[in-house]
């Protein structure tokens, strides 16, 4: 494959999916749970959020810049994934320019089920913008505040 596709197609998958599940991070790498664990928590992975609701095993979401990095070091339009502000991470999971997100759109964003999401605004963790919603359709997703996404990645980052 030429290496300029691969690299295409890479930072594509990264904007659509920018948090990887913990199985795929473990794939990429080469590692072991426990091996991935420990990478969150020294900082080798800089970027990493447990999406888990109650005391469940942890549901690890790991910023997918992180693992590209690691494989093929610094993205040069980013710098050092460790370097970056968390709202600068936060532009890279979310998009700037909106003020609300789909819940269909959050279970690609978290790679999760629309239960979670539902469990998570019953927990109080995620706002819905009140409205009435059609039944079927483009349009039957609730909407989710920016505001209260960025005050759930800020609160359940491992740091």
């Amino acid at each position: 494959m030429n290496p300029i596709a691969l690299i295409a197609t890479i930072k594509i998958n990264l904007l659509r999916r920018p948090l990887w599940e913990s199985e795929t991070v473990q794939e990429c790498l080469d590692i072991k749970r426990a091996e991935l664990v420990a990478m969150i928590e020294s900082g080798e992975l800089a970027w990493a959020w447990d999406i888990g609701l109650g005391n469940n095993r942890r549901e690890l979401r790991i910023l997918g810049h992180c693992v590209v990095e690691k494989q093929t070091g610094k993205i040069k339009e980013i710098g050092a994934t460790r370097n970056l502000a968390l709202p600068e991470v936060i532009d890279l999971i979310l998009p700037a320019t909106r003020q609300t997100m789909r819940g269909r759109e959050l279970q690609r964003l978290f790679l999760t089920n629309p239960d979670t999401i539902r469990q998570l605004r019953i927990a109080g963790e995620l706002e819905r913008v009140p409205e009435n919603l059609p039944k079927h359709g483009p349009n039957a997703s609730p909407r989710y505040t920016r505001e209260s996404l960025v005050k759930f990645l800020t609160k359940r980052r491992i740091a």
